[in-house]
């Protein structure tokens, strides 16, 4: 049972970086949504900013006529001493079923997410690096894999 589990995880890390595709995606909304209500707007709007330009550099238009949204989900809670945050990087678009092409859908096309527990001095700084450092980074690694 262990060799499988194994074998299924080093098969996954060959062939794909995440079971959602990029591929073909080129044009996005950024939404930048703080549930948490615990990160102040100056450093969400930087972070939105430095989204964009990213994006941008691997030729990503980021205003899109049609559906089709890459949201950066901020839920959090503050305990005495310490912040607890899951932040979500995931991409909504509208899309058909084939059973029903008529049928209108919204589909997550792609999602990935982090976990982690701050300071109040680090709050800043640690959130920067799950978006940035990690959540876009991996997204744009695998945009580059597939495109």
């Amino acid at each position: 049972m262990k060799k499988l589990i194994l074998i299924l995880l080093i098969t996954t890390n060959i062939f794909a970086l995440s079971p959602f595709s990029l591929e073909g995606i080129n044009r996005v909304n950024i939404k930048v949504i703080d549930k948490s209500k615990l990160i102040p707007k100056s450093h969400l709007d930087s972070m939105k900013n430095t989204i964009e330009l990213e994006l941008k550099n691997v030729d990503i238009k980021t205003n899109s006529e049609i559906f089709s949204n890459l949201i950066i989900k901020v839920q959090g809670s503050k305990t005495a001493n310490n912040y607890t945050f899951h932040i979500s990087m995931f991409i909504v678009e509208e899309s058909s079923p084939i059973r029903d092409k008529k049928q209108e859908n919204m589909s997550i096309t792609y999602y990935k997410d982090d976990f982690f527990n701050t300071t109040e001095d680090a709050l800043i700084v640690d959130t920067k690096e799950s978006m940035i450092e990690y959540l876009l980074s991996d997204f744009i690694e695998q945009y580059k894999e597939e495109n």
